[in-house]
């Protein structure tokens, strides 16, 4: 079901009502004007807004607005993070069915999923005669976490978001069903760029300094910033590009510092249902519309970022 159907038929909904059987006690049928839908991330198509009416539009930055799109990759378009490296995960809890006892039932059990980093592994040179020594295994990872029955995980956080308009506001919006739309999604770029870069933060970086990237065998061209309010270490070159210690970067307004680092070590997890509640709160069709996600910051090794002083 999409938006414009969701909301059509939360205009509809039964709520309570009176039900009369032709005693001298009517009694109450208790119902809720609300209905659910689920958007799907991987599979939904985010539909351009339609200008027709005379109505010109100015969407937030990266949004494809004059074709559709697949939700995920307008979700990508948007992201800081992903821009700078980081992969968006929209992701589906994998299930594989287990047989149980002898009559062929079976259970479905969830599959752990993790995100990887590998890095190079140098070889050292061996002298004639001696043993080569034991290299760890240079490969990191952070597991996605599922909903269990005890509700969701450590890190994966539930975020929502909830509009309420009047029946007159609707009818005075052409395409209003599309513009929420685009506004969920541009929502939810923004909120996976704070959920990684307040990770990120939180990991307490050291002091950038080209030499320390060196040491990690960082490429220049991985490099990217992100420079937040207090736009620290920012400055803009002759060329007119943001920079911060050097390094190429962008703007936010979800952080105060600024950060340098490999991106591409990093990981978002959006998971790919995203509930969605419509509900008619007042009998003249008012309605709201609550929008639920679960987002995750996957960052198995925090050693390739750091913090840039003012």
């Amino acid at each position: 079901m999409n938006l414009k159907e969701l909301l059509l038929e939360a205009r509809h909904a039964q709520g309570s009502r009176v039900h009369d059987n032709g005693n001298a006690k009517p009694f109450t049928i208790v119902g809720r004007d609300i209905v659910r839908s689920v958007i799907d991330l991987n599979g939904s198509q985010l539909d351009k807004i339609q200008a027709g009416d005379g109505s010109h539009y100015r969407l937030p930055v990266g949004t494809p607005a004059v074709e559709n799109y697949k939700i995920d990759a307008a979700i990508i378009k948007q992201s800081l993070v992903a821009k700078a490296g980081a992969e968006v995960v929209i992701f589906k809890d994998p299930t594989t069915a287990v047989p149980t006892g002898t009559l062929g039932d079976v259970i479905l059990t969830s599959v752990p999923a993790y995100f990887q980093t590998i890095e190079a592994a140098p070889f050292a040179l061996v002298v004639d005669g001696a043993n080569v020594g034991v290299t760890p295994l240079p490969i990191s990872r952070a597991q996605i976490n599922v909903d269990t029955s005890s509700g969701p995980q450590t890190n994966t956080g539930i975020y929502g978001l909830r509009f309420e308009f009047s029946r007159a506001t609707l009818k005075s919006y052409p395409s209003v069903e599309a513009a929420i739309m685009h506004a969920i999604i541009a929502g939810l770029a923004r909120t996976a760029d704070a959920v990684l870069l307040n990770a990120i933060v939180a990991a307490a970086p050291a002091a950038f300094s080209l030499a320390a990237a060196a040491a990690l065998n960082v490429r220049m061209s991985e490099l990217r910033g992100i420079v937040g309010t207090a736009a620290n270490g920012a400055t803009i070159d002759q060329n007119g590009v943001l920079r911060a210690a050097g390094i190429e970067s962008e703007l936010t307004a979800e952080i105060v510092g600024t950060i340098v680092g490999t991106f591409a070590r990093s990981a978002i997890m959006i998971r790919s249902d995203v509930d969605v509640l419509a509900e008619r709160t007042k009998i003249d069709g008012s309605l709201s519309v609550t929008a639920w996600a679960a987002i995750q910051p996957l960052l198995p090794d925090t050693s390739r970022f750091w913090t840039v002083a003012a």
